[in-house]
């Protein structure tokens, strides 16, 4: 039986290295509560099949950023190329999408800033929060198979710094 979805969460992202963390601390909030999120590690190309099943319309992508500043990140892509942030991930967007036979109608990247990446470093207090924060935004996206209206501006890229109200799920994620 072939199961799509029209909104998937791809959370990219290593654990084990500090503040890359922040995908899969997404990750982990979404599934616990059910949510469509598939985690590809620190290789995007690791999903390629499940998205070619999945076809999804609306693709979220998670991950660490590098050169973002402080806060949350939200960048709607108007054209499925790579945000003007580098994610410390090197597969890109266009190439993923491409080789997974899809092609979303919207591409959303949500961040947070990386500042420490050594093996073995427990993910900084702010990036925790931040998947939190993260979590439920990318709830309300995938619940709402887009981005909630106020933040629906043209075609354009939007970015959103700070403050993300709980969409989706009306209380606290627990990790």
């Amino acid at each position: 039986m072939r199961r799509s979805f029209s909104a998937v969460a791809l959370c990219l992202g290593n654990p084990l290295r500090g503040d890359d963390a922040f995908g899969y601390l997404v990750y982990r909030l979404l599934k616990s509560t059910g949510f469509p999120a598939l985690y590809a590690g620190t290789a995007p190309e690791n999903v390629v099949g499940l998205l070619r099943r999945l076809k999804p319309k609306v693709v979220v992508v998670v991950d660490a950023l590098l050169g973002a500043g402080p806060g949350l990140k939200v960048l709607k892509l108007s054209h499925v190329e790579d945000p003007c942030l580098a994610t410390t991930h090197t597969v890109p967007l266009k190439l993923l999408f491409k080789a997974s036979g899809i092609d979303p109608e919207r591409v959303i990247v949500v961040g947070v800033e990386a500042e420490r990446l050594g093996l073995g470093d427990p993910p900084s207090s702010g990036v925790v929060e931040a998947a939190r924060e993260a979590a439920r935004f990318v709830a309300g996206v995938l619940a709402a198979e887009g981005l909630p209206p106020e933040l629906e501006l043209g075609d354009e890229r939007v970015g959103v710094a700070g403050d993300v109200e709980d969409l989706a799920l009306g209380g606290e994620l627990e990790g």
